[in-house]
């Protein structure tokens, strides 16, 4: 399997129950203030599948710079451009969700720090098959 898939399906099945979980939690009644400190703690669910489409969309957006990398032989500027260009939308939108105050910035480092997990144990298990 390759292994940008096997991180969007194993991402999405951790994401996924983790998000329905958070959601179990009464955020107001509970001792967990800290979530407060980072926006609101009822966006806190909705913030980790945002974190988590952010973080693969990135590693999407990576796969493409690659890539491109791969096909000419100006592939340097190119791959610097098209990573400045994806770090600038990724950063924008979470600039933006914040400033609106519809994220909880816990919330979506969450679902980001979930994706880069699973990326790296996958990445670690895909060197080992081909060992």
């Amino acid at each position: 399997m390759d292994l940008i898939k096997a991180t969007v399906k194993k991402s999405t099945l951790i994401i996924l129950p983790l998000t329905i979980l958070t959601a179990l939690i009464d955020w107001d009644t509970t001792g967990l203030k800290i979530a407060g400190l980072f926006g609101r703690p009822g966006l806190f669910p909705s913030s980790i599948i945002i974190g988590g489409i952010l973080g693969l969309a990135n590693l999407k957006g990576l796969s493409w710079g690659l890539d491109s990398l791969l096909g000419t032989y100006r592939a340097n500027t190119r791959l610097v451009f098209l990573s400045l260009i994806r770090l600038f939308v990724v950063f924008s939108i979470i600039i933006s969700l914040a400033l609106l105050r519809l994220i909880n910035l816990l919330g979506l480092l969450t679902g980001m720090s979930v994706v880069f997990m699973v990326l790296i144990v996958e990445a670690i298990r895909t060197a080992k098959k081909q060992m």
